[in-house]
């Protein structure tokens, strides 16, 4: 009879012994930073304090799941707290992917001695104390000054040099125009010419700063698509870089991941060449599709490169290209912006692709009909192993460069 009586009243003695001490149990989070680039780690310190005089034994943690971090631990974890003890529970978020998740800790549960109930003690309370929004940004990653996709192409220089006179490379000896000489130390990284430099093979540094260095459009094409298999383009552009063609089936399972990877490579190859272009000196203009229109950003320093790294942390592409090439890049708006600039050819201009489709041909030869040179690079989930390849006067682009890049390719080490 009393073995009865003791497991019927057990579920009870087991909750007194625990709800009226709920309260006791503090909890406190700290999470030191609310951003962080792809590749960083952000550790979650979780403090638990037991102000009584009872045991714990059952205490669940509950962390956030974010689906752009990967956690160190499990997302729960079961820990006990004796009379007056106190711990620490460290946890460590891997940020996997750009855009803005909360972490830290969702919930934290009491359980009674037989494990029975469940309380939440932080239901009711301020959840900004346990969980915060950390923004994680696309990588910025840094290029070599001598990169060749930081040069331009010929025809851009061609055309550079024609629409201004005072540029004229030819006149590097002395004759009416700019006057050059070779890069002596201390002198500012600024006033060297790259492409001049790239052509003689040795650093040149003008004399006259009249004009300065030419700016860099860059121009992120907004529409993306991952399902290229068995396509006709596809063919061609291996055959373009001597490599066989390859059919490859995706998984459906698979296929927001391929495009998660395309869309970060993408913007981390536009944020290399802009954030290096600034750091050796040149202007960098940004054209942008965003809600529904073409918004440019002109980038000159650190900050304002941290000030795009946070917008393209959270930019959408477009799902479906449009069928109008006319709308597809911003001609009409880069013409009516520049349109009493008298360098307006000579701006090297860029386009970051990954859909190399008709449309986007056509775009960029109706640039060519207003004499604007624009180099294309393509970042292309079946190159994986074609590191930064140039195949100028491909059939996309019958004028500027054309680069091929892989989405695990190292983009450091890429466009040598």
């Amino acid at each position: 009879m009393v073995m009865t009586y003791m497991l019927l009243f057990s579920p009870i003695v087991s909750g007194l012994l625990v709800i009226p001490f709920r309260k006791k149990v503090l909890v406190y989070v700290d999470i030191p930073f609310y951003e962080v680039e792809k590749g960083g780690v952000v550790r979650v310190n979780v403090r638990l304090e037991n102000k009584s005089f009872m045991p714990f034994p059952f205490i669940s943690l509950e962390f956030c799941e974010a689906v752009n971090f990967k956690i160190s631990e499990t997302y729960n974890k079961i820990i006990s707290l004796g009379p007056f003890e106190k711990k620490v529970i460290s946890v460590e978020y891997t940020a996997i992917s750009r855009g803005v998740s909360k972490i830290g800790i969702s919930d934290v549960c009491l359980k009674d001695y037989i494990n029975l109930f469940k309380l939440s003690i932080l239901k009711n309370s301020n959840e900004d104390r346990f969980a915060v929004e950390v923004t994680v940004l696309p990588r910025l990653v840094n290029l070599k000054p001598t990169s060749k996709i930081l040069l331009g192409s010929e025809a851009s220089i061609r055309q550079e040099d024609l629409s201004s006179p005072s540029m004229n490379l030819l006149n590097w000896n002395g004759e009416p125009g700019y006057e050059f000489r070779e890069y002596m130390p201390g002198d500012p990284l600024h006033k060297i010419h790259w492409k001049l430099s790239a052509r003689s093979e040795t650093l040149m540094v003008r004399k006259d700063e009249g004009r300065g260095i030419s700016k860099k459009r860059l121009i992120l094409d907004p529409y993306i698509k991952t399902e290229q298999k068995k396509q006709t383009v596809n063919v061609i552009y291996h055959l373009l870089l001597g490599v066989p063609p390859i059919h490859t089936v995706k998984n459906s399972d698979n296929k927001d991941e391929d495009r998660l990877k395309l869309e970060e490579k993408i913007l981390e190859t536009l944020l290399a060449v802009a954030h290096t272009s600034v750091k050796i000196g040149r202007e960098v203009e940004l054209w942008l599709f965003e809600g529904g229109k073409w918004n440019k950003y002109e980038i000159n320093d650190g900050k304002t490169i941290n000030e795009i790294q946070y917008r393209l942390a959270s930019y959408k592409f477009e799902k479906l290209p449009v069928s109008d090439f006319s709308k597809r890049l911003p001609l009409n708006e880069v013409v009516g912006n520049e349109e009493k600039n008298r360098y307006l050819k000579g701006t090297e201009s860029m386009v970051f692709t990954g859909n190399y489709d008709n449309a986007l041909y056509k775009a960029v030869e109706n640039f060519a009909e207003y004499g604007i040179v624009v180099d294309t690079v393509l970042v292309d989930n079946y190159h994986s192993n074609i590191r930064g390849h140039n195949a100028e006067g491909s059939f996309i682009n019958q004028q500027g460069n054309y680069w091929v890049l892989g989405v695990d390719e190292d983009i450091s080490e890429a466009f040598l």
